[in-house]
């Protein structure tokens, strides 16, 4: 494994106050920052017709399941007042 100074892609950042070095650190940290934020918008906001999807399966499933109930509790009704009479 390479030590930092051999490898090929390093580079030298020197550690001066001078104008151009603090306006090419400036320009590099803007660009990062605007990246990582518009990863970060696009990562965190989901599309409104994919949350309306969820929600309409998640009703729509649980309305299934309380119509079913609904069906198998009546028909239970049924048997036991056929048994009693």
């Amino acid at each position: 494994m390479p030590t930092q100074g051999e490898r090929q892609d390093f580079l030298w950042r020197p550690n001066d106050e001078s104008s151009t070095t603090r306006a090419r650190y400036d320009a590099e940290a803007e660009h990062w920052y605007r990246s990582f934020k518009s990863a970060e918008r696009k990562q965190a906001s989901a599309p409104i017709g994919e949350t309306f999807g969820v929600i309409g399966l998640v009703l729509s499933l649980t309305l299934n399941l309380m119509l079913l109930i609904v069906l198998l509790l009546s028909d239970l009704l049924k048997y036991l007042r056929k048994r009693i009479d």
